[in-house]
């Protein structure tokens, strides 16, 4: 068998290998492997120079691309710092599904799921009110009616 496609076979089991394995680190040694095969296709190299490429190029690549690559297949996530999560739902207008007292509070419909709101006034089923803040918990909205 071609020692290139040996390097090239071996890529595909560390590429294969890094869907089991957390840190994002096993790609770059994927990455070695398919330079270094690349290179047996035009080069001539001892088995010393076709371990002295792989662990340049996978270091390398490691240093290079791990921090970006991270970015791109992780994404990115906005910060407010005055909000307890990313995805609150502040200003948001919903339908109360069960009458809200200020005494027991009662329910409201948000992106299809039903949650526990609470308000300071008796607030009708079927009417429209705006998230304004979470109350005790991060289950439990804040709304204010909506004139």
């Amino acid at each position: 068998m071609a020692l290139w496609l040996v390097w090239f076979l071996l890529g595909i089991a560390f590429a294969f290998l890094e869907l089991f394995l957390p840190g994002f680190i096993v790609l770059f040694l994927s990455m070695g492997c398919f330079v270094t095969a690349g290179a047996l296709l035009v080069l001539d190299l001892s088995l010393t120079q076709q371990l002295l490429v792989f662990m340049a190029t996978s270091i390398g690549s490691l240093l290079l691309f791990r921090r970006w690559l991270v970015r791109v297949f992780r994404g990115a996530s906005s910060h407010d710092s005055h909000q307890e999560y990313d995805d609150f739902p502040l200003g948001a207008r919903v339908k109360v599904l069960e009458t809200i007292t200020p005494e027991r509070g009662g329910r409201i419909q948000y992106r299809g799921t039903s949650w526990d709101a609470v308000a300071d006034e008796t607030i009708e089923a079927g009417s429209f009110v705006e998230i304004e803040r979470h109350a005790h918990s991060r289950h439990v909205f804040y709304v204010r009616k909506i004139d």
